[in-house]
Order: C-alpha cells, then sequence, then structure tokens
C-alpha cells in the first residue's frame, strides 16, 4: 500500500480550496453578468476579467475578435496596471492564435518552447512564456478568443484550464447580449428615422395639396374677403356723413365706428385662416368640432358652389363627439373632397347636388360627401387613391392619396363607392375623441 506523505495531503486539499474559490467566483462573475444591463456590460466584462486573470495567478488577459478589417482588442488586463479599452491592433501573433483555434479547441502551452510556432514570431512571445486560449464560439461571437498569460513558465492545471473555458463562454454571451442590443438599438433608430421621414414627406405633400388648390379656391376667398370689405367702405362713409352735419350725430358716428372695427376684424380672421390654411406646419393635434369645420369649408367654397350651380344639402347630425385632430388638414381632407365633387356634378343634365352627411356611430365620426355626378368606373375603385392616378384633364392625382394619408395618420380611414342610384360617395371615419 503506497503512502501519501502530509505534504502532498496538503497540496491535494490547497487544490481543491483553490478549485472551490474558483467555481464560487465563476457563480457570482455569471449571476452579475446576467443582472447587468446592456449599457455597462463591457465594464462589467473587463472587472471579471482582472478578478479570473488575478484568481488564476495570470499576468495578461485579454479578449479579442477578428472584425471585417483587423483584429479588435476589446478588453486587455495586465496585472499592476489599468484595464485597456477596446482598440485596434495588427499582431501577426495574434492571427496566428486565431487561426489556430478555428477548429474549436483550446491552446495550452507551459513554456515558451510549447507555443505554437513560436520560432517564427520569437520577438513576439517574450512576455507569453505560457498560456490559455480559447475561443469564443457563442452566437456573432465566432472568431475570437480569451486568453490568460503569464510571463514566466508555469504549468496550468486542469482545473484552471476548465475555470478559463466557462469564463470564456460567459464571455462569448455577454458580448453577444452587446452586440444584439446593438443591432435592435441601429434598428430602431432606423424605424424613427424613417417614421420621421415619412411624416415630414406627409406633412410636405398635404401642404403642395393646399397650395395646389389656391387657385380653384380664389373666387371664394375673393368673395369673403369682399363682405367685410364693402362694409368698412359702407361704414366709412355713414361715418363722414354724420360727423360733417352742422350738429354731427356723435352717436350714430361712434356706432358706424364700431361697426368699422368689427369688419376689419371679420376682414383680419379670414386672413388669418388663409395664412393658417396655407402655410407649412407641423401636426397639430387637439380636439375639435366638425359641424364647425365642415360649416368653414363650405363658406370658403360658397361662391365657387353659387359660380357652377351647385346645390350644397348640409345633413349634420345634433351633439356628434368631439374628434383629436389637425383642423388645417381635416379642412384641406373636406375641401378636397368637395371640390372633386363639384367637379363630378358638372355637365349633368340632371341637378348638380352636394350632400355633406355627419353622423356618430360605435365611437367614431362618420363623414361623408355624395354628389349626383356620373359615379366612380368599375376599374377606377381599386386604383383611386393611388397617388398620380386622375382621370381629370389637368390634374395631378394626389389629392385622394393625401386625403387618405392624412385620415390614416388620424387613426381613421377613407373608402370610395357608387351610390345606389346614381354618383359617388366618399366615406371617412374618425375616432371619436374620450370624454375628458
Amino acid at each position: 500500500m503506497e503512502r501519501v506523505g502530509a505534504g502532498a495531503i496538503r497540496s491535494q486539499l490547497a487544490r481543491r480550496r483553490e478549485a472551490a474559490t474558483l467555481a464560487t467566483l465563476l457563480l457570482r462573475i455569471s449571476a452579475a453578468l446576467i443582472r447587468t444591463p446592456h449599457h455597462r456590460l463591457g465594464g462589467a466584462i473587463d472587472g471579471a476579467i482582472a478578478e479570473v486573470g488575478d484568481a488564476l495567478g495570470a499576468d495578461r488577459a485579454l479578449v479579442a475578435r477578428r472584425e471585417p478589417d483587423d483584429i479588435v482588442q476589446h478588453h486587455l488586463w495586465e496585472r499592476g496596471r489599468r484595464t485597456g479599452s477596446a482598440r485596434t491592433v495588427r499582431s501577426d501573433l495574434l492571427a496566428s492564435i486565431l487561426a489556430r483555434l478555428e477548429g474549436g479547441r483550446t491552446l495550452v502551452w507551459n513554456t515558451r518552447d510549447e507555443f505554437p510556432q513560436a520560432g517564427q514570431v520569437e520577438s513576439l512571445t517574450e512576455q507569453l512564456a505560457s498560456g490559455i486560449v480559447v475561443p469564443l464560439q457563442a452566437g456573432g461571437t465566432r472568431g475570437g478568443m480569451l486568453a490568460m498569460i503569464a510571463r514566466t513558465p508555469r504549468p496550468w492545471p486542469a482545473d484552471a484550464v476548465e475555470v478559463t473555458e466557462r469564463f470564456a463562454e460567459m464571455v462569448a454571451a455577454a458580448l453577444d447580449r452587446i452586440a444584439s442590443h446593438s443591432a435592435m438599438t441601429r434598428e430602431q433608430e432606423g424605424r424613427r428615422s424613417a417614421e420621421a421621414e415619412t411624416r415630414l414627406l406627409r406633412e410636405h405633400l398635404a401642404h403642395a395639396g393646399r397650395v395646389s388648390m389656391l387657385g380653384e379656391l380664389a373666387a371664394s376667398l375673393a368673395h369673403e374677403l369682399n363682405q367685410p370689405l364693402t362694409a368698412i367702405y359702407t361704414n366709412v362713409q355713414a361715418a363722414e356723413r354724420f360727423l360733417d352735419r352742422r350738429r354731427p350725430a356723435l352717436g350714430e358716428a361712434l356706432s358706424a365706428l364700431h361697426d368699422l372695427g368689427q369688419d376689419c376684424r371679420r376682414a383680419g380672421e379670414v386672413l388669418g385662416r388663409l395664412r393658417q390654411m396655407f402655410r407649412r406646419h407641423e401636426t397639430e393635434r387637439a380636439p375639435l368640432a366638425v359641424g364647425p369645420l365642415i360649416e368653414h369649408v363650405l363658406r370658403l367654397l360658397y361662391e365657387d358652389a353659387v359660380g357652377r350651380g351647385v346645390d350644397v344639402v348640409l345633413d349634420v347630425a345634433p351633439d356628434l363627439p368631439l374628434v383629436n385632430g389637425d383642423g388645417v388638414q381635416l379642412e384641406q381632407v373636406v375641401m378636397n373632397l368637395l371640390v372633386n365633387a363639384f367637379d363630378a356634378v358638372m355637365g349633368m343634365d340632371g341637378p348638380r347636388e352636394v350632400t355633406v352627411r355627419a353622423t356618430a356611430k360605435d365611437g367614431f365620426l362618420a363623414l361623408s360627401i355624395l354628389d349626383t355626378g356620373p359615379g366612380i368606373s368599375p376599374g377606377d375603385q381599386e386604383r383611386i387613391f393611388e397617388p398620380f392616378f386622375t382621370r381629370k384633364p389637368n390634374g395631378v392625382g394626389m389629392g385622394l392619396s393625401i386625403c387618405r394619408t392624412i385620415i390614416e395618420a388620424h387613426g381613421g380611414h377613407i373608402v370610395a363607392r357608387n351610390g345606389r342610384e346614381r354618383g359617388s360617395v366618399f366615406e371617412l371615419s374618425l375616432p371619436a375623441a374620450k370624454a375628458q
């Protein structure tokens, strides 16, 4: 029976205690890396490498990965120095090691002579007398390595190699988390940028659509401005007559001047509405009533309807719910649909009639524009909202496309169909604003 000396027993006990200590260290590091948020994982990996390197008695530890252009040293720890940050390195030595790790096996050398290709890179191996290099093979981290290096020859027990391999798995998983989060962040930023560009383009198109209607609205706008301007002129003449008397009629003159001020205010409001209608602005959502909005658009189009001989029927239900929306953009939609309806009834032998109907249904506000025109051709119903599709001789084909874009941006939808007896019907619905 072979006897074991006291020194050997003490050595075995020390190795067991060291193995238990390393196992506890790995459990703590694993839990810490799992709990650490993405933006702090880099620092957590630095700290973990320093702890494991010190516990294994290494003089240097590093993580390196092969990138498309070169080899990037992501983490570097050296005994007695500060932890290094990521940097690109041009190293034949690291390239040689990474090439040897492609088989997925760990490299271990106890003396410089055992180091792979030691004779070819002698000048680079002076500080790599012994070491352990483990390939990083988790997910997208393939093509990397974790190295534990000593400056003097030393044996690396199986426990140290196993600890380094287990730690390499943790590092690879942490690096994968960082890479996945970075890719997700880039994707989210790209999506936000695309949404912002789409929103800006939609607003520019809406602005272009409003400007394109300016010529069609010129007669109505002139009519609305002409009324307060005529009243202003009349009140000025009246005030002059009242003040030109031998005994000036001050009361009547003051009343005429008061009316003059009111007429100036009305003219200013008309100009203000025009300026708001045709300026380019970002979407402004607010609770608004659709009834007054429709009436305002009809006032703008009054002269146009009279000049074309179009009868407008207003069928707006009482107590309609409010909607959250941009008043300028929704006015543009209603105006565009009405102008199209006016165009549709021109040239008809029968009555030229356009009906505006607004009702509330199932938490939505429904608005319909009905005309007595020729209706929509069967082949056009699927394409009528497409950009640049038009049957008008001088049309651009953007009006209905802009209408659909605006309505969908408000959480609603718009459809077109033919009426039961004649004409066409454009129906849009908008979510009703929640009662405060």
